[in-house]
């Protein structure tokens, strides 16, 4: 009897060692943070910092991500992307347990997303008015890009004409692969452009994304004399970490914002969202598609806006 005893504490005392080392394994994991969209911040030193890409965030760290936000994490231990939107406050543990999204990787492709991460030229931001012609590497070729130039021909059925001309026409049916969707939200009161806006109106936009994957995302503005801007900036390497949707979520990015003009005219916007990271940038020179015939997954949505100008 005694000789049982000892033995059922015996077993006792090992399973509590094991759930004590899992707990104190568990609290050095560590992650960096790929992406950072909307409002994020940790807690430092008593103190609400604004959590930045690049960071290194350890299992119980507390971190809070507000609404129409979230982080991406990637996890060297399991090879993994790990997609946070919970608009709630609580340790990076806690947040992983319950993330509904993640994505496994291969070592290799870990490794050129770390990589990517601190390369001086994932951290160069702009608005370009022409292609940039990112350098390609084994994981995003020049052709990518062009092949997104040919799925969108291809989902406009604009072949035979003017891409920038269909979709500055009203009468024009918008396809899509991807079902995404956005909005244009007003700076000042967070209400929705529908039709009509004032000029000079600060606004930003939001992305739906009802996919099961992670997208890329952008926004190409078309006015009626067809000039273009790309509404959310492009990283020199495409990296395009900050242009990342997780699935099944809706970003806002508020930290983009832009300003409609004082003059009256017609604007075009046209959200375009792939599955993997392309140089968002060839969008600025005519959209044509390639002889090739090839294409990838492409979403599309696009949304019209009457600027009043400043007589008005």
């Amino acid at each position: 009897m005694k000789n049982n005893n000892f033995k059922l504490r015996f077993a006792i005392l090992i399973v509590v060692v094991i759930a004590l080392c899992l707990n104190a394994f568990a609290a050095t994991a560590t992650y960096t943070v790929y992406s950072v969209t909307g409002d994020v911040h940790m807690l430092k030193n008593g103190k609400s910092v604004e959590l930045l890409s690049r960071s290194t965030l350890r299992a119980n760290d507390v971190i809070a991500i507000g609404e129409e936000s979230a982080v991406t994490l990637l996890d060297e231990k399991n090879l993994q992307m790990i997609f946070l939107t919970s608009a709630e406050k609580g340790s990076v543990s806690s947040f992983v347990k319950k993330a509904k999204s993640k994505k496994g990787l291969n070592r290799q492709y870990f490794g050129y997303l770390r990589s990517q991460l601190v390369s001086p030229r994932g951290k160069k931001m702009s608005h370009p008015d022409t292609y940039m012609q990112a350098t390609a590497t084994s994981y995003r070729s020049l052709a990518t890009d062009s092949l997104l130039l040919t799925s969108i021909v291809n989902i406009l059925g604009a072949k035979d004409e003017s891409v920038e001309k269909k979709l500055v026409e009203p009468q024009s049916v918008i396809n899509t692969d991807l079902d995404v969707d956005f909005d244009l939200v007003r700076c000042a009161d967070g209400t929705l452009v529908s039709g009509d806006v004032d000029g000079e109106t600060g606004c930003y936009v939001r992305v739906k994304n009802n996919t099961l994957s992670h997208v890329y995302v952008n926004v190409l503005n078309i006015d009626e004399d067809g000039e273009k801007y790309l509404v959310l900036p492009v990283d020199e390497a495409s990296l395009c970490a900050h242009l990342l949707v997780p699935p099944m979520s809706t970003i806002a990015f508020k930290s983009e914002p832009f300003v409609f003009g004082d003059d009256r005219s017609k604007e075009t916007f046209m959200l375009v969202a792939t599955k993997e990271p392309v140089d968002f940038s060839i969008l600025m020179s005519p959209i044509a598609g390639g002889r090739s015939g090839k294409v990838i997954p492409t979403g599309i949505s696009r949304k019209m806006v009457n600027v009043s100008g400043k007589d008005d």
